[in-house]
Formats: structure tokens, sequence, C-alpha cells
């Protein structure tokens, strides 16, 4: 039998105790975002994704984000995993990208050319793209929250970087004022607590 491979060394923001996750997030003309996570490891990998995966709205209204493929205002995000939840600590990977409608032709081919594009990056990790045109197509009538706007009231006259107040614990999160951050806060309190790093890219 092959010999297993070794761990690899800890990074300088990793912990041996925790599940340690980047979660990259991206805009148009090359805007980032990259935040980083220690959480709880746990067997269940699969519920930690779609844990991480909800803290996505936290980052979708850090910043006014603009659809990484034409321009457009954001008012949906799209995620992808790398897991390597076989080592010890366990890591993941999220390539989270704002786009204006995943019902748009130009954003599901443009997310499956660079889904093809991380995959051959990440050898083959994260395997064949997803066929997007098959997804759930958005109901008649529903409009989603611009990114940028306010994380609790989502109105759209929010999304502005005026006004808007970032959560001092975090320095992610941002709302239009103390009311809507306390309401947030049993929502938001599970990414705050696990937030080690924040940094924007590119960002004037």
């Amino acid at each position: 039998m092959a010999a297993a491979y070794p761990n690899p060394p800890l990074k300088d923001w990793e912990r041996a105790d925790k599940l340690n996750v980047e979660l990259i997030g991206y805009g148009w003309e090359e805007k980032r975002v990259m935040v980083r996570f220690h959480l709880p490891k746990d067997p269940d990998f699969q519920h930690m994704k779609l844990l991480v995966a909800r803290m996505t709205q936290d980052v979708k209204h850090s910043k006014n984000w603009m659809c990484e493929f034409c321009g457009a205002p954001a008012r949906e995000s799209q995620v992808q995993n790398v897991s390597w939840h076989h080592l010890d600590p366990p890591r993941l990977i999220i390539y989270c990208h704002f786009v204006c409608d995943m019902d748009q032709e130009h954003v599901q081919k443009a997310l499956t050319a660079t889904h093809n594009t991380m995959n051959l990056l990440n050898g083959g990790h994260m395997g064949p793209a997803p066929t997007y045109d098959t997804f759930p197509k958005r109901p008649p009538g529903v409009v989603y929250p611009l990114g940028g706007s306010c994380a609790c009231c989502q109105q759209d006259e929010t999304a502005k970087d005026e006004g808007l107040k970032r959560c001092s614990a975090c320095k992610l999160t941002r709302y239009c004022g103390a009311a809507c951050q306390k309401k947030d806060w049993p929502r938001h309190k599970v990414a705050c607590a696990t937030i080690y790093s924040v940094a924007f890219e590119n960002w004037d």
C-alpha cells in the first residue's frame, strides 16, 4: 500500500485544533476579499461546508460588489469548494463569485470556465463543473438584495459607502445603523466569533 502523504506544515494563521477556512470573494475588475476563519472540527464535513456557505451573507454585505463577469450590480453569489478534510488539521477553501443574475447565460458560461480553470490549478480536486443551466430559476417577481446593502434590512438604498458602519469586532459586515446591527446579532455572532482576519484587495 502506498504511503500516505504527510500533512503540510501549518501556515502562520492556521490552528492545529480547528478547521482552517479561507473564503475568497471575487468581484468586478479584480476586486477581492479574503476572509480567514477558525471553525470547530466537525466529523460531518458537509455540515461544516453548509455553515460556511451561510456565512457568505456576511461577505456579500461587506462591500458594494459588482458582477465579476460584467460589472453590473451583484445580487447573487455562487460558491465553489476545495476541501482537504482528510488532513489534520482539516482545510477548506471557498471561492465566492459575486454575480448579477445566475439565470443569465453569460454568468453560467463564465462560472463554468472559472470552475474548470480552478479545478485544473487544484489538480482536479474540485471535480466537474456543475450544470448551471439546470439550476432552479429565480421565482418570478423575486429580487435578491444588492451586495453591499445593510446585512439586516437589505434595502437597496443602503448599498452605498456613506453611512454604513462596519462591525467593529470582525471588520467585515456592514449595517445601516445600530438597530439593524442589534437585530442581526443572533445570526451574525456565529460568523463574527470565528473570523480570524479580513483583507480587501484592489479597492480604492
